[in-house]
C-alpha cells in the first residue's frame, strides 16, 4: 500500500502576504513508493471548496510544487494525488495567509511574567518555534533549549535533551508582551500573524552583531535571518526589546551607533529598506548604583525614534517589575497594546493611537523663571495630577528635583522657578534609581524618559 505525508505546508503555518495580499504557498510531498501521475490542491474556509487546481505531474517518491495567489485569510487545504486510478488525499488544516513578525532582543522580548498570568491563545495567531515548529502561539513562547540553533543552547548538547525535559515540566514563568500585540493586530484588522522567536535574554548589541551573520545558527543575527530566509524571507516588520545588557561603561557609548547599524544591516539583509522596526524604551533603574548608563540607554532610544524612518519607540517607565529586570506579565501585556498601536499606525494605516506624549519645545518667559514644555503626540490631554514629578534640572553641576505642573489647557507642563536659571541648564525625565514619574494622557500612554537635554 502506497503511503504519503505532507511536508509543506504544515497546520498553523503563516505565509508572508505580498502587497497584494496574496501569497505562493509551497506544496511538498513525499510518497513510500515511486509513482507517475498528477497532483492538484484546493482550498476551503467558510464557504465551500475551491475547484481543484492543477499543481504538476508526480514522477518519483517525492513532489515539490505551489499553489499560487492564496489571499489573505485562514484555509483547510487538500492536496489530491491521482496514479493508477488511485486517489490519495492531505490535508493541512489550518493554513493562513497573513503578516510575519520578529520578535529580537532580550529577556523581555521572550517573556517574564509569571505563568498565572498567561495570555490565552486564539486561532489566527501562530508562532515558529525555537524548534523551526509552527504552532498557535501559547505562552511561553520561548524555549531556548529547544531552539536548532547552537546560540541559543545553555547547556553543553549532550545535556540538552535531559535540560529540555526539566524545563517543560518545571517552568512557572514566561508570559510576555507578543501574544497581546498580535491578538490586538488580528483584532483590528483581520489579518492573521505569525510570531517569529528570536530572542535571547541577556545578550548585548554585540552580540547581536550583523557582522555575525556568516555564523548562521551560532549567532544570535544569523540565527534570525536563518529563519526569515526559511519562512521565506519577507516580513511585515520587528519588535525589539533590549538594552539592559548594554547599560555599562564599556558598552553603553557605542549603543546608539550599534543599534542604527543593526537596523539597517536587518533591513538591507531582507531587502526591505523601510521595514517597521517597532522597540521599548528600558523601563524604571531598580538594581544598585546611580543609573548612569542606563539613562544613558533610555536616551539613546528616546534619539533613536527620530534619526531611523519608520520607526517608533514604546515607552515604559510607568511598568511594574517582577524582580530588579524584568517586566511583570501585567505590564509586558501592557507594552504589547502599546506596541500594536504603533503597529496599527506604522503599517498598518490605522490611527488607532497616538504615540503618547513626547517633548516638543522648551519655551522660556523672558526672565527665565518659567519653563514651558510643550508636548506632541498626545492621546487627549493629559491626565491632572496635585504635582508633576520625575522632573530634574542641572545647573552648574547642581541636581534640583522641580515641583512642576499641568498647564490649564492639559497638553504641555509648566515649571516655576524662584532665580533665574542659567543658559546652559540641562532638564531630565523619569531618571536615577526607581523614579517616580506621573505624567500620562488619555490612554495612560507616559511621558518617557529624556535627557539631559540643554534649556
Amino acid at each position: 500500500m502506497i503511503t504519503a505525508q505532507l511536508i509543506e505546508p504544515i497546520a498553523q503555518r503563516v505565509y508572508q502576504r505580498n502587497e497584494k495580499s496574496v501569497s505562493d504557498i509551497s506544496i511538498e510531498v513525499v510518497l513510500s513508493d515511486p509513482v507517475t501521475g498528477r497532483l492538484e490542491a484546493r482550498l476551503s474556509s467558510e464557504c465551500s471548496p475551491t475547484p481543484w487546481r492543477y499543481i504538476g505531474e508526480v514522477n518519483g517518491t517525492s513532489f515539490k510544487g505551489t499553489l499560487p495567489d492564496v489571499p489573505v485569510g485562514q484555509h483547510l487545504l487538500d492536496v489530491r494525488i491521482s496514479f493508477d486510478s488511485k486517489t490519495i488525499t492531505l490535508t493541512a488544516d489550518p493554513v493562513f495567509v497573513g503578516d510575519l513578525w520578529i520578535l529580537a532582543g532580550q529577556s523581555n522580548m521572550e517573556g517574564c511574567g509569571k505563568n498565572i498570568d498567561l495570555e490565552m491563545p486564539v486561532t489566527g495567531v501562530s508562532c515558529f518555534y525555537m524548534g523551526d515548529t509552527w504552532d498557535i502561539a501559547r505562552e511561553p513562547l520561548c524555549w531556548l533549549q529547544e531552539s536548532i540553533d547552537p546560540v541559543n543552547w545553555n547547556v553543553p548538547e549532550e545535556e540538552r535533551e535531559q535540560a529540555i525535559r526539566t524545563v517543560r515540566q518545571e517552568r512557572s514563568n514566561g508570559a510576555g508582551l507578543s501574544l497581546t500585540f498580535a491578538k490586538k493586530i488580528l483584532q483590528h484588522t483581520g489579518v492573521p500573524i505569525g510570531l517569529i522567536m528570536c530572542a535571547h535574554g541577556g545578550t548585548s548589541m554585540s552580540q547581536w552583531d550583523p557582522g555575525l551573520i556568516g555564523e548562521e545558527g551560532r549567532s544570535f543575527y544569523g540565527a534570525m535571518i536563518r529563519k526569515v530566509r526559511k519562512l521565506g524571507g519577507r516580513v511585515k516588520g520587528c519588535l525589539w526589546y533590549q538594552g539592559e545588557a548594554d547599560a555599562n561603561e564599556k558598552a553603553a557609548p557605542d549603543y546608539l551607533e550599534r543599534t542604527i547599524r543593526w537596523v539597517n544591516s536587518l533591513r538591507s539583509d531582507l531587502s526591505s529598506p523601510e521595514l517597521p522596526f517597532i522597540y521599548a524604551q528600558l523601563s524604571v533603574f531598580h538594581i544598585n548604583g546611580d543609573g548612569k548608563w542606563w539613562n544613558r540607554i533610555q536616551q539613546d532610544q528616546f534619539e533613536l525614534e527620530s534619526k531611523i524612518k519608520h520607526a517608533a519607540m514604546v515607552p515604559t517607565i510607568d511598568a511594574t517589575l517582577s524582580d530588579a529586570i524584568h517586566l511583570d506579565a501585567r505590564s509586558l501585556k501592557e507594552v504589547g497594546r502599546r506596541m500594536a498601536s504603533a503597529a496599527l499606525r506604522l503599517t498598518y494605516g490605522i490611527h488607532e493611537a497616538e504615540s503618547g506624549p513626547r517633548p516638543a519645545d522648551f519655551a522660556w518667559n523672558t526672565d527665565r523663571t518659567e519653563l514651558r514644555i510643550s508636548l506632541s503626540g498626545i492621546n487627549g490631554e493629559l491626565a491632572q495630577v496635585e504635582q508633576v514629578y520625575g522632573i530634574l534640572m542641572i545647573s552648574g553641576g547642581v541636581k534640583q528635583w522641580l515641583s512642576a505642573s499641568i498647564g490649564e489647557d492639559r497638553q504641555h507642563i509648566v515649571i516655576c522657578f524662584q532665580e533665574p536659571v542659567p543658559v546652559g541648564s540641562k532638564l531630565l525625565h523619569g531618571v536615577g534609581y526607581n523614579p517616580t514619574v506621573n505624567v500620562k494622557d488619555a490612554r495612560s500612554i507616559p511621558l518617557p524618559v529624556f535627557g539631559p537635554v540643554d534649556v
